[in-house]
């Protein structure tokens, strides 16, 4: 790839100026040199320096690819336009036209790239609407808010989780859930309690359910913030069921990545002594095991994890992965949501999908 950018690069300028040629290789080592340099930095540079050089390591790293898809792009309508003249003469036989090709990739190279950052950062509010053919104790309905996927750490930081707290309070939700993924992979003591204060503003009348995801290693290795998650009324489910206000139930399976030397509970273990006449909701950060869940007469799954795709056109491989990436999937009485998540992993860019917050409304109609 990189050196199908360069070679495509040195067409353009190989006859330039000297000095156009040295600003180009300068700007074409920085765009391929910095995602791995900032890898091999990570052990001997300070905290702040080390996260700024990999975001412009991550920044670079999509550069290159979106450079290369759009080259790849005109390249073929180069070879099209060999074989049928599509494009005019004056365009194809200027000799400038290269260079304002060039530029104008880069400028759309530059703009995507902008509107990512941005993207990432403006989540959304996506609301779904279920019945579930089943009683639910005194009540009619039931107001979730879900969000998953937060990836809190160096870049999701306390102001962004302060943000995500005013919209879900905003809500008023009868039932918080947070899909897996809270956190970036372990944080320190300081931010760990920056994340329990947001928690214990969060307000729900069922309270807040947690479960882990595959970046979540703070809840197998971190008793003690596992301890001020229930403290802050946070429940962390990890392959366990709880009854809430005799009126419905809720399944937290732990994440399969944690436990592939003993394996995960079968849901069909977690079912044991659940009265499947009320309204059962289950929270699994991947959006797998679906068929278990229906057979199992699950009304509700909750899920992330695939960030859809995160970055276009990454959401091609996750929709093949998954019976379904994001979105609403409906078997008979079994709901399947995926979330997109909240944050980001790696490159803190949305490209093709929008970070969002779900808001779930059940009606139970008997």
């Amino acid at each position: 790839m990189s050196f199908y950018l360069g070679r495509r690069g040195w067409k353009i300028v190989g006859k330039s100026m000297k000095i156009s040629q040295i600003i180009y290789w300068i700007f074409l080592g920085l765009l391929i040199l910095t995602f791995p340099i900032a890898e091999m930095a990570q052990d001997w540079l300070s905290q702040t320096p080390e996260l700024w050089l990999t975001i412009a390591g991550w920044y670079t790293m999509i550069a290159v690819v979106y450079l290369c898809l759009l080259l790849i792009i005109i390249d073929s309508l180069r070879l099209l336009d060999s074989r049928i003249r599509i494009v005019p003469k004056v365009i194809r036989d200027h000799d400038q036209t290269p260079k304002v090709v060039a530029s104008l990739i880069l400028m759309l190279v530059t703009i995507i790239l902008i509107y990512g950052s941005w993207n990432a950062r403006h989540p959304v509010i996506t609301r779904y609407e279920l019945v579930v053919d089943k009683e639910a104790g005194s009540l009619d309905q039931l107001r979730i808010a879900m969000v998953s996927d937060i990836h809190y750490g160096a870049i999701i930081d306390a102001p962004r989780l302060t943000r995500m707290l005013e919209a879900i309070n905003k809500l008023q939700p009868d039932v918080i859930v947070m899909s897996g993924d809270i956190v970036d992979g372990t944080v320190d003591h300081e931010d760990a309690q920056k994340l329990v204060g947001v928690l214990k503003q969060m307000h729900a009348k069922y309270g807040i359910f947690v479960v882990p995801g595959n970046h979540d290693r703070w809840i197998r290795s971190d008793a003690d913030l596992v301890h001020e998650f229930q403290e802050a009324g946070v429940e962390v489910l990890r392959d366990r069921q709880l009854k809430v206000g005799d009126s419905f139930y809720i399944i937290g399976r732990d994440d399969p990545g944690y436990r592939r030397d003993q394996g995960r509970k079968d849901l069909e273990e977690l079912m044991q002594g659940i009265d499947a006449e009320l309204p059962v909701i289950l929270l699994d950060h991947q959006p797998i095991d679906i068929e278990a869940a229906e057979e199992n007469r699950v009304d509700l799954q909750l899920s992330g994890h695939t960030h859809k795709g995160q970055i276009f056109p990454s959401h091609l491989i996750t929709s093949h992965l998954y019976a379904i990436d994001w979105g609403l999937l409906t078997k008979g009485s079994y709901h399947l949501i995926v979330s997109s998540g909240y944050g980001t992993w790696g490159p803190p860019l949305r490209i093709g999908t929008s970070p969002e917050i779900v808001e779930v409304s059940i009606k139970f109609t008997k």
